[in-house]
């Protein structure tokens, strides 16, 4: 369910990406290591530290879908 989360955020939110190669290298990465909501947005901000402004901004947006997508979730 995670990975589909942090998926379907990505496909909503791609056409305003900057950086889309780098940020599916990161999607890839954080499905690896993370197993709920919590951890995909904790994993997605401790790489918000190392990352130029533009990634920074792409890393956000990618961020602020996952919680909208994950609210609109249990709330149904």
């Amino acid at each position: 369910m995670t990975n589909s989360i942090l998926r379907t955020a990505f496909e909503n939110v791609a056409p305003h990406i900057s950086n889309l190669d780098e940020i599916k290298t990161l999607i890839d990465e954080v499905e690896e290591k993370a197993d709920s909501l919590e951890m995909v947005l904790r994993e997605l901000e401790s790489k918000l530290d190392d990352a130029e402004v533009t990634l920074k901004t792409d890393i956000r947006i990618l961020i602020n879908e996952c919680r909208h997508l994950g609210g609109r979730k249990t709330l149904k």
